[in-house]
Formats: C-alpha cells, structure tokens, sequence
C-alpha cells in the first residue's frame, strides 16, 4: 500500500487521560510507566545488553500509556512530526537503506531521521478542532465527537481542503463498514470474474477474497442498513 510518510516522534501532552487500551496485557501489574526490553533479533547488532527496563535517562524509555493503581492512562499527540519521502514515493525507499544484519535479518538505516527538509508537522489539537467544527462523515453526515470520531479513511490521496473547509471523505468507523458493504457482492450465486473473487456480473459490485460464509452474513446485514444510515438507528436505538 502507498505511503509516502513515516513518522519520527511525537510530542505529547503532559496531561493523561484515562484510556481503554491496556498499559500492560498482565492485569495482576498495578503500575507500569517505563517500557521493559525483551532481547530478539531486532537487537542483535546491538552491544550486548540484557532484559529489563530501559534506560530511565531516556525519554523513548517511556511509553505513551501508563498504569497507575491498577488504572490505564494514556499521554495524547500534540505534535506528530512526519518524514514525507521525496516526490511522494513510498516511505523510507529513498531516504534510507535495507541493511543486512550479522542473523540474516534486515533493517533499514536512520539517517532519515535527521533530514529536517523533509519534515512535515501534524498539529493534532488543530486537528481535532476542525473536525469538531467543520468535518462531516461522508456517510450519514454525522459529527466528529468524542468516542464517535470521523477518522476513517478509503484513500491516501483523497481530495486535499482549505483550513477553513472541513476534510472530506471521512467516516465513522461503523459507517465505513456500512460504505464497504454497501460496495460487496452480496449475491446468492454470483457470477464471478475469478473462481473465488473479482466483479460479479450480475450485480456489478465486487467481491473480495477469502470471504468466509460468516463474514458475508455480516456483510448482507450490513449492505441491508439504508444509505445515510447507521447500525444504530436501523436498530431504532
């Protein structure tokens, strides 16, 4: 998939707020702030080192979410900072290099890291405030609110708005999967470019592949909700 920006680092509110994401998948752990390392072969270039935490010095020792008491937090983005490629190729093929490391394994080098000409900075508080005033899922028309955001994106390229214009082609997450249903075949006995997959001649909607007997259920259930509407108020809730 095309993608020509790779971020760098972020800076991140001072405040927390609760969240709904696990800090740490062991429920029996009460606290957790800093990330703990566990040696693979992504390390094995490093100095030899040994599991633990990591550097306390460090701020990438320090994880977005935190449990404190038994409670998960999470330190939002103020200031995503992105690597956009040169003429929009994909991420990381020209300003870095695969490597081979000493296991067989590969990765790519870091001076990309430092090409501060290529930077592109994401404000997210102004982000989220245009949403909340100006973006409309492209949808059922809905708000951008909390816990019901319009985040959900069909393109990379999609058509590029003014500061004063909200984004456009946009969606809830529910109403995505509504959008995509609604372009599926959902046909009994389809009539298929391939023997499992393609445009189906009979209702000219494409099905994809490996979709199983229950996925298309939930599909046609989905394809059934008006256009416009959501999953909620098809259930009259």
């Amino acid at each position: 998939m095309h993608d020509p920006l790779t971020v760098v680092f972020d800076i991140r509110r001072p405040w927390p707020e609760r969240s709904s994401l696990p800090a740490t998948g062991d429920k029996s752990v009460r606290w957790r702030i800093r990330l703990h390392h566990d040696c693979g072969t992504w390390c094995a270039d490093d100095p030899a080192h040994s599991d633990g935490a990591f550097p306390w010095w460090k701020p990438s020792s320090y994880s977005a979410f935190w449990r404190l008491k038994g409670r998960d937090y999470y330190f939002p983005s103020l200031i995503t900072v992105w690597h956009r490629e040169p003429g929009g190729r994909d991420g990381l093929t020209v300003c870095s290099e695969r490597v081979q490391r000493r296991d067989g394994t590969w990765r790519h080098t870091r001076g990309w890291r430092w090409h501060i000409h290529h930077y592109r900075l994401q404000f997210r508080t102004y982000q989220q405030l245009r949403r909340r005033l100006l973006t409309r899922c492209a949808w059922c028309g809905g708000r951008h609110r909390r816990g019901d955001a319009v985040n959900v994106s069909h393109q990379w390229h999609g058509p590029r708005a003014r500061w004063w214009q909200g984004e456009k082609g946009l969606f809830h997450q529910d109403c995505s999967s509504i959008k995509r249903a609604h372009s599926t075949c959902v046909c009994t006995r389809p009539v298929l470019d391939h023997d499992a997959y393609g445009k189906c001649a009979r209702c000219g909607l494409f099905r994809p592949f490996g979709l199983t007997d229950a996925n298309l259920a939930r599909v046609r259930e989905l394809s059934a909700i008006p256009p416009g509407g959501r999953r909620d108020t098809a259930k009259g809730a």
